[in-house]
């Protein structure tokens, strides 16, 4: 099962792990300016992982805009718009219309 998967992606809303995930990227390790320091290869890793899955999970499961709006996923997430190393500035899928 992979993140593109309708029903991981809801059990991924249902068991919370969302919440944890948004966690990771608010850790203040996670900035832009880390991001795109040369030798941040593991940190741009990370952050892009976890924002493809969360971008696949707001696609398919029903609930997952709430949930994340809940979770402060916009506040989140708008530290990456300033990364130059790794684009993270597509329009966000946490917004009302994403």
């Amino acid at each position: 099962m992979s993140d593109k998967n309708d029903e991981f992606c809801e059990r991924i809303i249902k068991t919370n792990l969302h919440a944890d995930m948004l966690k990771t990227l608010g850790w203040k390790s996670l900035t832009a300016a880390t991001l795109n320091e040369p030798k941040s290869s593991t940190r741009r890793s990370l952050v892009e992982a976890q924002m493809g899955a969360l971008h696949n999970v707001v696609r398919r499961a029903e609930t997952a805009r709430r949930a994340y709006r809940e979770c402060g996923a916009v506040d989140v997430v708008q530290k990456f718009r300033d990364v130059t190393e790794y684009p993270v500035r597509n329009s966000s899928p946490f917004s009302p219309t994403g």
